[in-house]
């Protein structure tokens, strides 16, 4: 299938581009290169850069990888935070996480301190690889829209607040915020990053936010069923881990049947933001990727 074709090709261009960006596993510090390479070569989807080239592609209207060059400096950025997030996230002062992405936790192959140090070495490294862009102007911006969304306005917002909450019965505007922060952050920066890059209208800009927003949200509160009915196959980690932790969940407030619901009209709602877009085809299999995640 074409859409099929395009996520995998997507795929292998931000993993070869990190591959080039990324230090060899064996040079000095060895252990710091090989947790790091480790980390990002683990068998991620790349769901944000290829958010980010989707949109891109839309905008210009013409699917065509020749023209991902000058976005692959923001495509490589917002993989390596991502990578650096969940490194974090895995701590056993955070989560406390045994597994990731069906392989050992970076702390857990490497030790702590390295996997601290991993993550740290991730983030600086992708605002070095944003100063890659050619265009001055647009580097600036993105810089700054990159770290904002990692900032105490974006993921480590939603993470504070995550940590705060923990063991504590939560509301739902908290909760909302939570995943919003945690996870819609780095999403909603994947199509910032692709509108500073194509130069596109404030109206556009908008209403790829608000998608991006609600698959985020979708996102998280799908991880949080499947974390609840231990199904790890999908989640790529040990299943049962937000009880352990007592977190706050949207299956523990909702239940889990309102809580596929609210899933379904999140991703409901995504589609009606972009369905007058032309060659939006992407955009629409990126919701129902994620829709297929819904267990039944």
């Amino acid at each position: 299938m074409v859409l099929d074709n395009y996520f995998d090709s997507r795929k292998a261009i931000v993993e070869r581009k990190l591959k080039s960006y990324l230090t060899p596993s064996k040079q000095y510090p060895q252990p710091l290169y090989e947790a790091i390479r480790y980390s990002v070569f683990s068998g991620g989807k790349r769901l944000r850069p290829i958010l980010l080239f989707a949109a891109f592609e839309m905008m210009r209207e013409r699917r065509n990888a020749n023209i991902l060059k000058p976005i692959l400096p923001a495509a490589c950025a917002i993989e390596m935070v991502h990578t650096a997030s969940l490194i974090h996230d895995d701590l056993p002062s955070i989560d406390n996480s045994y597994l990731r992405r069906g392989n050992l936790s970076t702390h857990v192959k490497f030790g702590e301190a390295t996997a601290i140090l991993a993550g740290d070495a991730l983030i600086t490294k992708a605002f070095e690889v944003l100063t890659d862009i050619k265009d001055r102007e647009k580097a600036v911006t993105c810089v700054n829209v990159l770290a904002r969304a990692i900032s105490t306005r974006g993921v480590l917002g939603g993470q504070t607040v995550d940590v705060t909450v923990t063991g504590v019965r939560a509301r739902i505007n908290v909760l909302k915020y939570i995943h919003m922060k945690k996870t819609g952050s780095l999403l909603q920066a994947a199509m910032d990053l692709a509108c500073v890059l194509y130069g596109a209208e404030e109206n556009v800009t908008l209403a790829l936010q608000a998608y991006a927003n609600n698959v985020g949200l979708a996102y998280q509160i799908i991880d949080d069923i499947l974390d609840e009915i231990g199904d790890g196959d999908i989640l790529g980690k040990e299943p049962g881990e937000d009880a352990r932790n007592n977190k706050a969940t949207y299956s523990a407030v909702l239940g889990l049947d309102r809580a596929r619901k609210t899933a379904e009209k999140l991703l409901d709602d995504s589609y009606k933001l972009i369905k007058a877009m032309p060659s939006n085809e992407i955009l629409v299999e990126y919701i129902n990727l994620i829709r297929e995640r819904i267990p039944l």
